[in-house]
């Protein structure tokens, strides 16, 4: 009885186990998939498909209106004789001001060319208009100007004149304050150096024995 009940249970197990396989084997496997391509039917001869037709035919680009009217008037106005370019007025040229040409012309009056006063004299002006040695009167500011002293310190322009007259051998003969500035220190240290500065003989060329000069010495602030 034992190796019966032994051999039931057995075969019990395999039928069990053979029910289990099959049922895994038809789990696991898929089904077999078909891939299927939709083809559209062809045209028939001598009809042009919508799509083709439109891909056949060009794009048509319009102009603007604008470009259109910009360009017409363009020509208009090229092709017409009676248009003409604007005339340009002529820029006025700056003219000098007439404190300036003035005090060039009160600084050349009398004077050679070539004569350099510098800042300290504003004007110089001869009594003898036929003094022709620019060399002679350089050296003669140079002296003057070595010897001035100016005492003044000031935010306002000064001007003195000094009058006098040189002879001959260099001496000189004469001497005044001719216009004051308005400071005695100023006419005084301005007279001093004229009188101090030991002119040079006059050159031989010059006929008279004697030459006057009216030398206006200034002071300003912005040298």
């Amino acid at each position: 009885m034992r190796w019966a009940i032994a051999i039931s249970i057995v075969l019990h197990c395999l039928a069990l186990s053979l029910m289990f396989r099959g049922s895994s084997a038809k789990q696991m496997g898929y089904p077999t998939a078909i891939i299927v391509h939709l083809a559209s039917p062809p045209p028939a001869r001598g009809v042009e498909s919508p799509a083709s037709s439109k891909a056949a035919q060009p794009a048509v680009q319009e102009k603007p209106k604008k470009v259109a009217e910009l360009q017409k008037d363009a020509r208009i106005s090229d092709i017409n004789p009676k248009k003409k370019p604007k005339r340009q007025q002529p820029k006025p040229e700056p003219q000098p001001a007439r404190e300036e040409a003035r005090t060039t012309e009160t600084k050349s009056k009398g004077l050679p060319e070539g004569v350099e006063l510098g800042s300290e004299f504003g004007s110089a002006r001869l009594d003898e208009s036929g003094f022709d040695s620019p060399y002679y009167l350089n050296i003669l500011l140079s002296k003057i100007r070595n010897q001035w002293d100016n005492p003044f310190e000031g935010t306002d322009t000064v001007l003195c004149t000094i009058y006098f007259v040189i002879s001959r051998d260099g001496r000189i003969l004469d001497s005044a304050v001719e216009s004051s500035s308005g400071i005695a220190a100023y006419d005084q240290s301005a007279l001093r150096a004229v009188l101090s500065s030991k002119p040079p003989p006059l050159p031989n060329q010059f006929a008279s024995d004697e030459l006057g000069i009216h030398l206006e010495f200034q002071y300003l602030p912005y040298y």
